[in-house]
């Protein structure tokens, strides 16, 4: 077999493409390089076009940002305070204050009104005297009750059974979570529809109500605030009898007026939400386009660069052209 020469077709004077590119004389030769300027050309126009607003209809509100690495760190805080009321005991009074909570949840539970009155006293008067021992360790009781209810929630998520723990430290919880259309008690697995994070949120919050703690460092923070109000917008709380098949038109109104709501108090405390934006989808969806205009508009108008820019002018359009279509 001939041995092959390495420097054919790079200098010999046989190469066919060679020849063929020397004979590129003339005018053709003006011609070469057409194919880069071409999609040079056509990304250009397409960039151009995607520029142009167009008229889409609002699906998604904005949703707010989440801070993965935040919520692990209020996780690990959390962890860490419900170790130390392990290792170290708790002062009297402070545990105390976590004998009149499962009082107070027993009786949330079996919705006795008369015991839930007696044992509101009861809590609030510990809880006087727990604050004097100092934050730190009401903290490390709540972190603990904590660390139980969401065990027991996993329990009741998996299996159904109601524990007496989770009535103890969370009371009447799964009826206000099945009210709100966020249970599902007859499902076999996967019940519940908050994940952990969302879950633990709303304990703390229930927590500080029952106990009567409102500022820091009891209060939510940004990131779970965040988190929070991300869930209650995709999954707006129904009241009883709004899920029937013969309330289309009153559920999707119930909705609507929740969401407001949930935007403003979410606007309230993250002010790098997009709200007007919101409320425009929120408008646009109810069918009140003449206000999802004015929405979109102020949006634009506060924050012409922003990263909704474009989509707030495509809904723009859709809203301007749903309220020239009304008679």
């Amino acid at each position: 077999m001939a041995s092959r020469n390495p420097r054919i077709g790079l200098e010999g004077s046989t190469s066919a493409p060679v020849k063929e590119l020397a004979r590129t004389t003339g005018w053709s030769r003006h011609l070469e390089g057409w194919q880069p300027a071409l999609l040079a050309l056509l990304l250009a126009g397409s960039t151009a076009a995607l520029a142009i607003p167009r008229s889409i209809a609002p699906i998604d509100l904005p949703e707010p940002r989440l801070d993965p690495g935040a919520l692990r760190h209020i996780e690990n805080v959390d962890a860490d305070l419900a170790a130390s009321a392990d290792r170290e005991r708790l002062d009297v009074d402070v545990l105390k204050l976590g004998t009149q909570l499962f009082a107070y949840g027993v009786a949330d539970a079996e919705r006795d009104d008369e015991a839930l009155a007696t044992a509101r006293r009861d809590v609030l008067d510990a809880s006087e005297r727990a604050r004097r021992v100092g934050t730190a360790p009401m903290l490390a009781l709540r972190a603990h009750h904590l660390r139980t209810f969401l065990r027991e929630m996993a329990q009741y998520d998996a299996t159904g059974e109601e524990t007496l723990e989770l009535r103890q430290v969370a009371g009447g919880i799964l009826h206000r979570l099945e009210h709100n259309g966020w249970i599902d008690p007859t499902r076999a697995h996967h019940r519940v529809l908050p994940d952990a994070t969302v879950l633990a949120i709303l304990f703390k919050k229930h927590w500080n109500e029952v106990v009567g703690v409102v500022g820091e460092p009891f209060d939510s923070t940004l990131p779970e605030a965040r988190a929070f109000y991300r869930f209650l917008l995709a999954h707006p709380a129904l009241p009883d009898g709004a899920s029937s098949p013969g309330l289309v038109d009153a559920r999707a109104s119930i909705t609507g007026q929740y969401r407001l709501k949930k935007i403003d108090e979410l606007a309230a405390l993250d002010h790098d939400y997009p709200m007007q934006l919101a409320r425009g989808v929120v408008y646009f969806q109810l069918g009140r386009f003449p206000l999802a205009v004015e929405a979109f508009r102020r949006h634009l108008e506060s924050r012409p660069d922003g990263p909704y820019t474009f989509r707030a002018q495509n809904y723009l359009r859709a809203a301007l052209g749903r309220s020239r279509d009304e008679p």
